[in-house]
């Protein structure tokens, strides 16, 4: 039987792009349907170089001095007086990432096996920068620039690869928002339209632009909002793939079933809301439930309740989060053991 396709969902321990392309393309090879990038910029604090760059240009300030270290010690930013927010302002550094990693795919595509591979990008949601940046604020005040500057850096990044290339959103505060109000997170997600939010953003993007959606439980210094039951990712799942747009392409939707240093449940009813999954015919379901803490074995009996509960085998087996967050040897062993889990 053919093993699955893994995963990686971006973020990689190294310092250059070509060292941590190189790396996750040498451990999976041509089980990988995408290589991403490795976010050499943001690999540790995922978006704080990003929100550091648009204080360095005016776009933002510090209101609050913050150390990263926990998610209530972030910094708070705000809007300088005077100065209304624009997107036309903002920079966000996805496209020069993109433009030094194609070289680098190029390179990696042949010499690994990667023929059927792609380039993949990885960017917050517009509603996720604007929450991180200006707290409940930034729900209904930021979202529209931070997507103006998103669509445009998708469209940069369209012109670098063509159709090389998928842009994977990564729905942060969406899936948090919903974890931390189960069982009210349909109301929640009625209320502030997370699915449409998603859709809406990948609408704006060039017609043909291939997308990727992770949902993110977070994994600052390895710390994870854990999941009661996996009933918000499916809603969540769900409701981005009725309202998807015509002319872009889901290619998958990876989901977590771990949270940071939290490792996958082991009940097979946790599992079970997986059998109301509704993705649109041809999209990838990726489960992210590769974990350092559980032997190889447990681990093998957590597919398998996933697959159980979906009613066939998942598409492709990943971490909940990007590697990013963890030692480069822990990094190593999870990819080993990803590849390993994808022949199960």
């Amino acid at each position: 039987m053919r093993s699955r396709a893994v995963h990686f969902v971006g973020s990689f321990p190294a310092t250059s792009t070509d060292a941590a392309m190189k790396a996750m393309a040498d451990s999976a090879g041509p089980l990988l349907g995408t290589v991403p990038t490795g976010e050499a910029r943001r690999f540790e604090y995922y978006v704080r170089p990003i929100l550091e760059e648009l204080v360095d240009r005016g776009v933002l300030e510090v209101a609050k001095a913050g150390q990263w270290r926990t998610l209530r010690d972030l910094p708070k930013y705000r809007v300088p007086q005077g100065k209304p927010l624009s997107g036309d302002l903002m920079e966000l550094g996805y496209s020069r990432e993109a433009a030094e990693a194609v070289p680098v795919f190029s390179a990696l595509r042949e010499a690994c096996g990667l023929s059927g591979a792609v380039l993949q990008i990885g960017m917050p949601t517009d509603l996720s920068l604007a929450v991180i940046a200006l707290r409940m604020r930034g729900l209904w005040s930021a979202r529209k620039p931070f997507a103006a500057a998103t669509v445009r850096e998708i469209a940069a990044i369209r012109q670098v690869a063509g159709d090389d290339v998928v842009i994977q959103l990564e729905a942060t505060a969406e899936l948090v928002s919903m974890a931390m109000t189960q069982p009210l997170h349909r109301a929640v997600e009625r209320r502030l339209g997370h699915g449409r939010g998603i859709a809406a953003l990948a609408a704006a993007a060039p017609e043909g632009t291939r997308f990727g959606v992770h949902l993110c439980l977070g994994s600052l210094h390895n710390k994870g909002l854990p999941l009661r039951t996996t009933r918000p990712l499916v809603d969540l799942a769900n409701s981005i793939a009725r309202q998807w747009p015509s002319g872009r392409v889901l290619e998958y939707v990876h989901a977590p079933f771990a949270a940071g240093d939290r490792p996958p449940s082991i009940r097979d009813r946790f599992y079970a809301p997986l059998a109301d999954l509704a993705l649109p015919a041809g999209t990838k379901f990726h489960a992210g439930f590769v974990h350092d803490t559980p032997t190889e074995e447990q681990q093998r009996r957590t597919l398998r309740s996933i697959e159980n509960a979906l009613g066939r085998r998942v598409d492709g087996v990943a971490c909940a989060c990007g590697l990013g967050r963890r030692p480069r040897a822990v990094a190593d062993t999870l990819m080993a053991r990803a590849v390993a889990l994808a022949g199960a």
